[in-house]
């Protein structure tokens, strides 16, 4: 019994909590406890009133109660830290408690057992009687159906008969036919119902024939007169939306015939514009590309004129540096007189000293002749020559001194001028230089518009091909828009031969 493994449940958890000393051991054990013995006190009454024995139900409660208080006393030694006595107590009274209610289990359990021995036997016997009962109604029941159902065989297979035969005629496609059977039962609800079907689906045929006779002329503005009944009301929405359907199908044929016609109308306008524009665009090529081709021409003079202009200057430039190094002789060979000039005039100097000297020694042999008196008067007279002749020298040197002063201006001027040359040709060669690289520089450039010129020719020339390309093509697209609008028109027609629904 499940009772009997709730106290061994008990008795074990006691046990845990004697054996961990932990009084949050024994704390979970006694609330478990506390839940448990209120539960299984409540399975006395109903065995009580299974086993229909008040006396073992009270006794039951009794000795469970004392094994609930036994078990909380138990629990208390071990709470205050009584382990020893708690253990004694479990040995002594809980196990007294225990043997007592176990006692009380086992003749409950053999009371039970017999219950429900008697319970089964009782209901044994119950099943045997009702199995013979109801196997002795079988059979009567079986021998008057049988007689019955012979009867009703044959009095349904006439009437089926009546009723097959309507149902073949159907399956050939035959609906309008009469079903001449009238009965009350049910066989006769079942051709009143196989007769008003069959009114219904020849109307349903009838009407949808008309429809679609009405359809297949072209009409497609169609009305049912009523609504269909079960799946045929799928049928009548199919063909009112196949209706709808193909007249707003017609409808958007029309008006997409209509735009293609006004679409072609102006592809065929937009097309002879183009055509007169290619051709006059192909006329404008052909007159740039005789403009080019003389452009290219001159350019290619040009470039030519420019690369002899360019070696000229470098002629000249090459002419004027070398009059700049012959102009730079000059300046050094007039240093070079300038200089002499100053050591001429060191002698000239000289010159003068000598003269001087000559005309003091003159003097001194004049006044040595004069005292020398007749004797000396030869002397005298080669004194005053000698003096007349320094006085000469000295004149001379003077000339010679200012000639040399004058060259030495002109010299000096001679050298400044030559001086101003040299930088102005100089400057001239650094001028002479810059517009020989500009000029070589026009030309480099001269030749290379003249290559991109002679490639823009050809480019034209392509261009002029593609615009007569275009051109062709712009006349087939005019025909093949006209040819559309042709095609439109005659969809148009077409369509508008039909009835649509609005």
């Amino acid at each position: 019994m499940e009772i009997r493994k709730d106290v061994q449940t008990i008795n074990k958890r006691l046990l845990l909590a004697v054996a961990s000393n932990n009084s949050d051991v024994t704390a979970a054990q006694k609330e478990d406890l506390e839940e448990r013995f209120p539960k299984i006190e409540g399975y006395f009454s109903t065995i009580s009133n299974n086993l229909n024995n008040d006396n073992l139900g009270s006794q039951l409660s009794t000795n469970w109660k004392a094994f609930e208080n036994a078990s909380f006393e138990m629990l208390a030694l071990v709470e205050s830290s009584d382990a020893k006595g708690a253990l004694e107590y479990y040995n002594s009274t809980l196990n007294d408690v225990s043997e007592t209610l176990a006692d009380s289990l086992d003749e409950t359990g053999v009371l039970a057992e017999k219950a429900a021995a008697e319970k089964y036997r009782t209901i044994l016997i119950i099943l045997v009687v009702a199995l013979v009962v109801l196997l002795a109604a079988l059979i009567v029941i079986i021998i008057i159906s049988k007689r019955r159902s012979k009867e009703l065989v044959g009095d349904i297979e006439a009437d089926l008969d009546i009723l097959a035969k309507a149902t073949e005629e159907i399956a050939k496609g035959n609906v309008h036919i009469e079903i001449d059977y009238e009965a009350d039962n049910e066989i006769g609800k079942v051709a009143n119902q196989l007769r008003i079907a069959v009114e219904s689906l020849i109307y349903y045929i009838d009407e949808i024939g008309s429809v679609m006779s009405t359809m297949a002329s072209g009409n497609f503005d169609i009305n049912f007169d009523r609504d269909f009944d079960g799946d045929f009301r799928d049928i009548q929405t199919a063909v009112e939306s196949f209706s709808k359907e193909i007249s707003d199908s017609m409808t958007e044929i029309m008006e997409v015939s209509d735009m293609v016609s006004d679409g072609a109308n102006q592809i065929a306008g937009a097309g002879q514009n183009l055509a007169d524009t290619v051709t006059s665009q192909a006329n404008i090529v052909e007159d740039l590309s005789v403009t080019v081709n003389q452009i290219t021409n001159e350019i290619s003079t040009n470039s030519t004129d420019a690369t002899s202009i360019s070696k000229e200057v470098a002629s000249v430039a090459e002419n004027i540096v070398e009059g700049n190094k012959k102009m730079q002789d000059v300046v050094n060979a007039m240093d070079a007189i300038s200089t002499s000039s100053q050591e001429i005039s060191k002698i000239i100097d000289t010159i003068n000293e000598i003269a001087d000297e000559t005309n003091l020694l003159s003097l001194n042999a004049s006044i040595e002749a004069a005292r020398a008196g007749e004797a000396g008067k030869g002397f005298a007279v080669v004194a005053g020559e000698v003096s007349k002749l320094a006085g000469q020298t000295v004149e001379a040197a003077q000339d010679t001194a200012e000639l040399i002063n004058a060259s030495l201006k002109n010299v000096e001027i001679g050298i400044s001028i030559a001086n101003d040359t040299a930088e102005k040709l100089s400057s001239m060669v650094e001028q002479v230089q810059g517009i020989a690289t500009k000029v070589k520089t026009i030309a480099d450039a001269s030749n290379s518009q003249a290559e991109s010129v002679k490639e823009m020719s050809s480019n034209i020339s392509e261009i002029s091909s593609v615009g007569q390309n275009n051109a062709a093509t712009s006349e087939e697209s005019l025909a093949l828009s006209y040819e559309m609008n042709e095609h439109a028109n005659s969809l148009k027609e077409l369509v508008e031969k039909f009835n649509l629904k609005n």
